[in-house]
């Protein structure tokens, strides 16, 4: 029977039928009749789960709805009128009682969301809407609920919200919730003053090779390994994100030291070391952590991560698999690089670059034969930038290809000015250092070209500087580069010898005109003879391969002496002359003077 009352008859219109018949109106048993077919048609098709408790709290009516939606029939509310308690998740159970009390305390209406347990275990959430209900002359007569079903609704939330703070592909937080946990972290730390927590920056070293040479799939594969082991190192009330690609953070809470914490990260890093096996492969990864001690005197969660990144920076760059902890000093230097990075944007524009030049000369005869063209970057407010401090950001920011540009036309523009003045620079050259951008563009040659044919100076008075490095880097590609711009007729050096790892059947293949010793082996030429034997060997190895050399570095009339003994060609070092401005180079030139001083603002 459809919806039914706790004494098993449909309504209160059945029991008017027996008024009709005391009262003999056949009209009004009719009326009646009717009334009933409508309300059991009605209470047939109810999809929602309807609620009727009388004034006194038991329970009038409830629909059939309620056995489909909960998994209990109507005879369990009819004998127990508290029965949503019963079946409630206890977690909901003060929602419920505040709605009744509310409800209680004469409120028209209300509503509630909750959760009941179903008989098999699974639990349904349910959306409660409840009304006052009173006759046509105000009096009370209990309340109507309709409940519906919103299981569907809410799983479907909770997914859209899963998938909102956590990570596809691991399943871990991702930034958001990263960084929604760490500020809940720093609001409890000031609450409670005294308890500490710990953040560790974590990048795996040389993803970007694994993804490159096995493909995304198997780095998909190492990155959820990879989680794994960090969410098996740590505790319950810690936190493991993965952030983007492959960075992660692991956030400690309530960590009494930062030796404690090291032992943890070193642990991790040990989990994260171990092999992976992915199908016939075995694969080693490493990582490099960086790792600050949090406290109350962080003021949010982005100062803190920001830290714990500049100390992966640093970790990173002291070799794979290490860890570093911040100090403030590491921020100072992050920010003098990041002020670097904003100035370099206008220092072109506002021709804040000067070039100056460092001779480079016969360590026979001392004569000059030509001269080494060096950047210098003169600052509005810090004066002389060192070539160490902005190249390196150049070279990141991708600004030394403009750089570059600029030092390559005045180099070659005051070469054939000079010569163009002076006989004496007939036969002198111009080296001009590439960087590894530079050399890595497609169109580096024919602007090489154009800018000689711009500035007028012929092509064999300029020798462009690779270091090794660059060219191991891409061995093939930087051959053919090299072989085009010998076609073009400029001369090729390789500078900084002995610093990196070339190889040298490579060696013998590129097309170099000269070597230059680096200034490191030539110092300690003259005290060690383990330096010495270096040099000795690189001038005995350019001279097989039909090159020449230029030590970098001289300073000591000794060194001058041991090198040309070597037969080494030339030489630059402030033995002969620190750089000077392009002014003074006929100076040198000529030798009315040489300047042994530095130049104001050169160095």
């Amino acid at each position: 029977m459809a919806g039914s009352t706790p004494d098993g008859s449909l309504s209160a219109c059945e029991s008017g039928e027996a008024v009709a018949g005391n009262n003999a109106c056949g009209d009004l048993r009719r009326a009646l009749f009717e009334c009933r077919q409508r309300f059991a048609v009605l209470a047939e098709n109810l999809f929602n789960w309807e609620v009727w408790q009388g004034p006194d709290g038991r329970m009038e009516f409830i629909s059939d709805a309620c056995e489909r939606i909960c998994g209990y029939s109507a005879e369990s509310f009819y004998r127990n009128p508290d029965f949503f308690s019963a079946i409630m998740h206890e977690a909901d159970i003060p929602i419920w009682r505040k709605l009744q009390a509310m409800m209680q305390g004469g409120a028209r209406a209300g509503e509630a969301e909750f959760r009941l347990r179903t008989p098999d275990g699974r639990e349904r959430w349910i959306h409660y809407l409840v009304r006052r209900v009173e006759n046509d002359g105000g009096e009370f007569m209990g309340y109507r609920a309709i409940c519906r079903d919103i299981s569907e609704r809410k799983l479907m939330a909770m997914q859209l919200k899963h998938q909102a703070w956590h990570d596809p592909l691991t399943d871990l937080p991702n930034r958001t919730l990263c960084m929604d946990r760490l500020g809940r972290t720093l609001e409890r730390v000031k609450r409670k003053g005294g308890s500490d927590f710990v953040l560790a920056f974590v990048d795996l070293d040389r993803f970007k090779v694994i993804n490159d040479s096995l493909g995304h799939g198997i780095g998909d594969q190492i990155l959820r390994e990879t989680a794994l082991r960090l969410m098996r190192e740590v505790r319950a009330m810690d936190t493991v994100s993965r952030i983007g690609g492959d960075e992660f953070v692991i956030l400690l809470e309530e960590v009494d030291s930062l030796d404690e914490a090291q032992g943890v990260i070193r642990r991790i890093m040990d989990a994260v070391e171990e092999p992976i096996t992915i199908g016939p492969r075995i694969v080693r990864v490493t990582a490099s952590f960086g790792v600050i001690m949090g406290g109350s005197g962080y003021g949010t969660a982005d100062e803190v991560l920001r830290n714990a990144h500049i100390a992966m920076h640093h970790a990173r760059e002291e070799g794979w698999g290490n860890m570093v902890v911040f100090n403030d000093n590491m921020l100072e230097r992050a920010m003098n690089l990041m002020h670097i990075e904003m100035d370099l944007y206008r220092a072109l524009d506002m021709e804040e670059f000067f070039l100056v030049y460092q001779p480079i000369v016969n360590l026979g005869c001392r004569s000059i034969t030509g001269f080494e063209a060096l950047v210098r970057w003169n600052h509005p407010e810090r004066g002389t930038v060192s070539p160490a401090e902005f190249i390196p950001v150049s070279e990141g920011t991708g600004q030394i290809l403009n750089i570059g540009k600029w030092v390559l036309y005045e180099a070659c523009r005051a070469m054939a000015r000079w010569r163009e003045e002076f006989p004496e620079f007939e036969d002198m050259l111009v080296s001009v250092n590439l960087s590894a951008r530079q050399l890595s563009q497609p169109g580096m040659v024919d602007q090489v070209a154009d800018v000689l044919r711009a500035t007028g100076l012929p092509p064999r008075c300029l020798k462009l500087e690779v270091t090794e490095t660059m060219l191991m880097g891409n061995p093939e590609f930087a051959n053919m580069a090299l072989r085009r711009l010998k076609e073009i007729g400029v001369k090729l050096c390789i500078d900084d010898f002995g610093t990196g790892y070339s190889s040298l059947t490579y060696l013998q293949a590129f097309p170099i005109d000269t070597l230059k010793v680096d200034r490191s082996f030539v110092a300690k030429m003259s005290r060690d003879p383990g330096n010495f034997k270096i040099v000795q060997a690189v001038v005995a190895l350019a001279h097989s391969l039909g090159l020449e050399v230029v030590a970098e570095g001289v300073e000591e009339e000794e060194q001058r002496i041991m090198l040309s003994e070597l037969r080494c060609e030339g030489g630059q070092g402030y033995l002969f002359s620190r750089p000077v401005r392009a002014e003074e180079v006929p100076t040198l030139v000529f030798g009315v003077s040489v300047n042994t001083e530095p130049m104001k603002g050169v160095a």
